[in-house]
């Protein structure tokens, strides 16, 4: 995909970030996030990242009524930027890779912020640059791929979603398992498991199992009105 977001994200490494609480939304390595900001101290965030480096740090809540955060979450960059006449921002992160959050120092920023580490992590700088060509040579490749497949046409049939699957053919297999990983409407404890996976083939594993879970779900749940 990208040379460019490989050797980025190999090179950013801030020690401290803002981070954006948001419970139900992760964000991994190579994948975008559209986001509309609105909140007076997360419109001052993102003002205070584009005259940086653009950094953002995404994280989720332990819980609806507790603002503990996650200790794991996804370090985006601004790649687009606009500014609605209601004062709205409509931005879209790219996720470069994870952080550990170590420790959360108080700020005089209405946002919060965090010191992060990125031990474990090293990895996520090679799935920017992961290509189509070397899955399709690879006996395990098409295996990986076929069983996930299968998973998200299951899924896709018991929500009623229409998918071009020629098109997602031609994602390379780690960019198209964290795109599906941040788009599947799981709750937000089976998202942070998702993104809390070492490896990508781990987090693959994951969610084809979560996939035929929230299938099988739905499919109950389908049955049960139609009984009614």
């Amino acid at each position: 995909m990208s040379a460019h977001y490989k050797s980025l994200t190999r090179r950013t490494n801030p020690a401290q970030v803002a981070i954006f609480p948001l419970s139900g939304t992760v964000l991994l390595p190579a994948c975008d996030l559209p986001l509309n900001i609105f909140e007076p101290r997360y419109l001052n965030m993102i003002d205070d990242a584009l005259k940086g480096e653009r950094l953002i740090g995404m994280v989720q809540k332990k819980s609806k009524t507790s603002d503990e955060v996650a200790e794991i979450g996804g370090l985006g960059r601004i790649t687009q930027f606009a500014e609605l006449d209601d004062g709205r921002y409509m931005v879209v992160l790219k996720g470069l890779k994870r952080f550990r959050i170590i420790d959360e120092p108080k700020v005089t920023t209405p946002y919060r912020q965090a010191q992060i580490s990125f031990e474990d992590f090293e990895a996520d700088a090679d799935i920017h640059n992961a290509r189509q060509t070397s899955e399709a040579l690879s006996d395990t490749g098409r295996s990986d791929r076929a069983t996930l497949t299968v998973a998200m046409k299951a899924l896709a049939k018991t929500l009623s979603v229409q998918i071009d699957w020629d098109s997602l053919a031609e994602i390379p297999l780690p960019i198209l398992i964290n795109q599906a990983a941040m788009i599947s409407p799981f709750e937000a404890e089976d998202k942070q498991s998702l993104i809390e996976a070492l490896t990508t083939d781990e987090r693959r594993r994951l969610l084809i199992g979560l996939m035929h879970l929230y299938a099988s779900k739905n499919m109950g749940q389908a049955g049960n009105q139609a009984r009614q």
